[in-house]
């Protein structure tokens, strides 16, 4: 993954990176995914798995879009 960035009218360095590096990022996993080490109440350890099919669903959620459930 490249780190690549723009400049505002202010000369602030905004980082930011392509849905492609994000991607591409994904391309060594293992089918599981990327697995992230995580410790759980300061003594629980586990491995989340982040797939990146997932993960796109999930970044590109339309939340304007709401159904409503009549029971």
């Amino acid at each position: 993954t490249r780190m690549r960035g723009w400049r505002t009218c202010s000369m602030d360095f905004q980082p930011f990176f392509t849905l492609g590096d994000l991607w591409e990022s994904f391309k060594e996993w293992s089918a599981y995914g990327a697995g992230v080490p995580l410790v759980l109440d300061g003594n629980e350890s586990v491995v989340q798995y982040y797939v990146p099919y997932l993960s796109a669903v999930q970044i590109y959620a339309d939340s304007s879009r709401t159904t409503m459930r009549q029971g």
